[in-house]
């Protein structure tokens, strides 16, 4: 079978030659090809020397295999050989013809060989220029150690190392500008002859490409943002998605008349699309102007495979971060939705998050040298936040009555006792009346008896009005809860033991034992039944977040949101933790959550205090050892509830 007919062969005969390192060489041994060569063990007197090429290996057949032009291509035959002819691995059928390819590796048996295809100029043509564009969608980078000298080997290995390093790198970083930096920093150990290179990048699919890092080889940092590139590669490359090697651009026709590459003075240039996929995420150029034949085709294989993984981690980086995005947007939805029950209060988690957040990051400034050692990385930052986001999640759970409570009493239980008074009012005036009526009748009372005994009857009346009166205004005051413990008021005992007669009964209380309870209250609102429902929101809390598969770097969320109201002194809850047991995450989250309940805007319950009260209370909660006295330094000398930035 003959190799189909191709391009007019050129002028010069010489346009491809085969490289072999045999046993012995210390050199790789170089054989032209011109228009047909047979490949075998020993020589044949029936064809010219230029015709044969001699491979004396005993494996090798004497007859083993046929290279023959047609055209610019090259193709190969095996001769029915004993051990057969592999092309990239592959071994031929025997009669057929393969083309073959710059680079390709061509095996005799156990004898490797490398075909390289050269492009002369015909005579009179333009200088020789190589430029090579490779499809950057299917690279697979490969270096060929096999035939290169003693030297090459040594600087193959070098570069082997780098890439390694690249390799590592791209595997230990977690962030986008931490990956550039380091590709910078590797860059000119993969390229010794590189001057120049640079990495541009999208911010988004629909976005251009934009330079954001550019180095010179003497450590001299570029300004991505007044850089000069040649629009000219950087659009080739990323619209056919192509790499480019350039050995002389400045006789390239393509690039030679291009003002930014000779401004530039850029004698070789090699250009590689960042992609993944049918996405470009961007380009890195390396380039020099002073050798016009810096880079080899080695070196764009190279750069397209640190391009290759460097696609990869960049994917990574963008997939990463819409997780974080959905994550975020998730809880604070979640937050939201739960603060949305008691409006009051909205904003509360939110706050919180900020506090806490700032604080946080204000521990590495701080006086004390051992908060200073335990300052977070970004990671525990993040868990803080969301821990503070999350912190009252578990009030999902409480009845909407007990979390929206304004009052000692709820609004329902001071309605029915202003109907119980105003029934008492009723069943004394119809009591006073009666006997009034019961009497005139027994007794036929005078017109002036009468009128006396109905002033007097409505003298008491008006003076158990009053008193009345004065019973439910004191349980007005009682109602009304407090920040502080505060003794209630000595009239409600004598409020709940006294009895109103009834209309057809002998007689009821003012007030009942549970709204006794109540309006007994040293401090806020709840009763100890409703305070033990609102606690539990902790471990509701808990057992909710741990039900969420968090990441390793966010696993501590849900014991940090756990211990927001333990004390140091062991008089918290749920758990009593005391001491070392409560981390410093927690107790920073504990000072941040009360100091939002005391400053927030003014509630039904309780009015809004200055921050110069509020941090007053705090420091109070610090002597009797309550909270961390070293973080509350740290929070007022930072003005942590101030916006970052503003301090």
């Amino acid at each position: 079978m003959e190799p189909s007919p191709s391009l007019p062969a050129a002028v010069d005969p010489v346009r491809a030659y085969l490289e072999w390192m045999g046993a012995g060489l210390a050199r790789p041994a170089v054989f032209a090809l011109h228009d047909e060569a047979v490949l075998g063990r020993d020589r044949q007197d029936a064809l010219a020397s230029d015709q044969y090429i001699c491979i004396p290996e005993p494996t090798v057949s004497r007859r083993h295999a046929r290279i023959r032009r047609r055209g610019a291509s090259y193709f190969v035959e095996d001769l029915h050989s004993r051990n057969g002819t592999f092309v990239a691995g592959e071994r031929l059928a025997p009669g057929a013809w393969h083309l073959l390819r710059d680079g390709d590796e061509l095996v005799l048996a156990s004898a490797p060989l490398v075909f390289h295809s050269l492009m002369l100029p015909e005579p009179g043509s333009a200088p020789t220029v190589i430029r090579r564009s490779v499809d950057a969608t299917h690279f697979a980078p490969v270096v060929d150690t096999r035939n290169a000298g003693r030297s090459d080997l040594e600087n193959t290995v070098h570069r082997l190392h780098a890439m390694a390093q690249v390799s590592i790198a791209l595997g230990a970083v977690t962030d986008q500008a931490t990956l550039v930096e380091k590709i910078m920093n590797l860059i000119f150990e993969l390229f010794p002859a590189a001057e120049r290179g640079f990495i541009m990048l999208r911010g988004d699919e629909r976005d251009p490409p934009r330079p954001v890092a550019a180095r010179r080889r003497d450590g001299a940092v570029e300004d991505p943002a007044h850089m000069r590139i040649s629009h000219t590669i950087v659009d080739q490359v990323l619209v056919h998605k192509r790499a480019i090697l350039s050995v002389d651009t400045l006789a390239d026709r393509q690039f030679a008349g291009q003002a930014s590459i000779v401004a530039q003075a850029i004698l070789s240039v090699m250009c590689v699309p960042l992609i993944l996929g049918e996405d470009v995420l961007g380009l890195i150029q390396v380039d020099t102007s002073s050798d016009p034949h810096a880079f080899q085709e080695a070196d764009l294989e190279i750069l397209s495979g640190v391009c290759a993984e460097t696609a990869v981690a960049l994917k990574n980086f963008q997939l990463y971060s819409d997780i974080k995005g959905l994550l975020d947007g998730f809880v604070c939805a979640s937050v939201q939705a739960i603060e949305e029950r008691d409006p009051v209060t909205a904003g509360h988690s939110f706050r919180v998050a900020g506090y806490a957040e700032n604080l946080a990051m204000a521990i590495e400034r701080a006086d004390d040298p051992a908060l200073r050692r335990a300052a977070f990385t970004p990671a525990q930052l993040r868990e803080i936040r969301y821990a503070a986001l999350l912190h009252d999640f578990g009030k999902v759970g409480v009845r909407e009555h007990v979390l929206r409570k304004e009052k000692k009493l709820h609004h329902a239980d001071m309605r029915l006792l202003e109907q119980r008074f105003r029934y008492a009012r009723a069943c004394l005036e119809r009591h006073a009346w009666r006997s009034l009526a019961e009497r005139h009748q027994r007794e036929e009372l005078s017109m002036t008896e009468f009128r006396r005994e109905r002033e007097r009857i409505e003298a008491g009346l008006a003076a158990e009005s009053a008193r009345l009166d004065e019973f439910f205004a004191t349980i007005v005051r009682a109602n009304e809860p407090s920040i502080s413990h505060t003794a209630p008021p000595p009239e409600l005992e004598a409020i709940r033991r006294h009895a109103c007669p009834g209309a057809d009964d002998p007689g009821f209380r003012l007030l009942s034992d549970d709204e006794f309870v109540a309006l007994n209250i040293g401090k806020g609102c709840l009763t100890p039944d409703e305070r033990r429902q609102i606690e539990a929101h902790v471990a509701d809390s808990y057992s909710f977040l741990i039900l969420i598969p968090w990441t390793r770097e966010l696993a501590g969320v849900p014991a940090i949101a756990h211990g927001h109201h333990e004390k140091l002194d062991g008089s918290g809850y749920p758990m009593g933790l005391r001491g070392a047991e409560i981390s410093l995450q927690t107790r920073i989250l504990t000072i941040s959550d009360i100091f939002d309940a005391l400053t927030a805007r003014d509630r039904p319950y309780k009015q809004a205090l200055p921050v110069e009260r509020a941090l007053a209370l705090i420091d109070e909660e610090c002597r009797a050892g309550h909270l961390d006295g070293r973080l509350f330094e740290v929070f007022v000398a930072s003005k942590a509830w101030e916006a970052r930035g503003s301090a």
